[in-house]
This record gives structure tokens, sequence and C-alpha cells, in this order.
């Protein structure tokens, strides 16, 4: 199993691009998170994965239109 986030380290640096609004972790966060197998329990990661999952649900209902 994959130990890093595949939604850190990227052109940004150490900006989350599981955030919308680009933050950054804390060290704390990048420490329990961001390189561990942990990476499953982030809440930004978490808030993403609740995020796309209504956004399917609307699409397949029509409320939105698909990207």
């Amino acid at each position: 199993m994959d130990k890093k986030c595949p939604y850190l380290g990227s052109k940004e640096g150490s900006v989350c691009r599981a955030s919308m609004t680009k933050m950054a972790p804390s060290l704390f966060e990048y420490n329990i998170y961001c390189t561990t197998e942990e990476h499953y329990r982030c809440p930004l990661l978490l808030e993403r994965t609740l995020r796309d999952g209504f956004r399917e649900s609307a699409e397949r209902a029509g409320v939105v239109q698909k990207r």
C-alpha cells in the first residue's frame, strides 16, 4: 500500500490538492496524515471524497451539468 498521500507534493509544493481552498497542511497534519497510510483519515481528503460523491449523485440526478 502506498504510504504517501497522492494529493500532496505537486508543483505548488506543500499545497494539498484535496483542498478546495489550496490549504497547506500543518506540520502536525503532515506528520500524521500526509506521509503515512493514515492519509485515508485526513479531514481534507474525507471532505473531497464526500464532495466528489455528492457531485456524481447530483450529475446522475440532472441537478448539475457533467464536467
